[in-house]
């Protein structure tokens, strides 16, 4: 009487019938072994999407690095060259919140709404 071998389980079924097929099939271990077999392959393609991943940001991430420090050296060079006064970025440089005009302001001030012209 033929043998029924199971490629997942490593094993042979004692009796190749359909019931007993069946009824290996729908066993606990079986289907661990099933499920282990092809996380395997997901595992692996896993590993390879993320390193492909890893490769294709890292050349982005030092390209763009590359472009921001080329821009900024670009500009630094114009600057020098008399192309904003030498000092500074252009426009002045730089400005504390709300514009700097007047005294500071209390926490959790809100201005009314404007006034008519005339009264104080």
């Amino acid at each position: 009487m033929p043998r029924y071998y199971c490629d997942y389980c490593d094993a042979y079924l004692t009796h190749d019938s359909p019931s007993v097929r069946k009824q290996h099939n729908a066993g606990y271990k079986h289907k661990a072994n099933v499920r282990n077999y092809y996380m395997q392959f997901e595992e692996q393609t896993t590993q390879s999407l993320m390193e492909t991943k890893l490769k294709a940001f890292d050349g982005g991430a030092a390209a763009a690095y590359q472009r921001q420090v080329s821009q900024v050296l670009q500009q630094q060079m114009q600057n020098v060259s008399g192309g904003g006064g030498g000092y500074g970025p252009p426009g002045g440089g730089f400005q504390p919140p709300g514009g700097g005009y007047g005294p500071p302001r209390p926490m959790g001030f809100m201005p009314g709404p404007p006034r008519p012209m005339g009264q104080y």
